[in-house]
């Protein structure tokens, strides 16, 4: 399973708790996250109270099919 199939499965498991948006950028507001997943240099968190994940690893064309794929849910 690459990146991409890994963080689609991750955001489908997780959306009801992030339905605010997703980002592949840090937050500077110092938000709370936790991470639901970190290997394979991928790393997929969530802001559970203002419901929103940031997702590190994919290149920008794979964030954008993510993001496409995250929209579609």
């Amino acid at each position: 399973m690459n990146k991409l199939e890994i963080a689609k499965r991750i955001i489908k498991e997780n959306i009801e708790d992030a339905r605010c948006g997703i980002f592949d950028t840090r937050n500077i507001a110092g938000d709370t996250m936790e991470t639901l997943y970190d290997s394979d240099d991928l790393t997929i968190d969530i802001c559970y109270f203002w419901m929103y994940f940031e997702v590190f690893g994919l290149t920008k064309e794979e964030f954008e099919i993510l993001e496409r794929y995250y929209n579609s849910l």
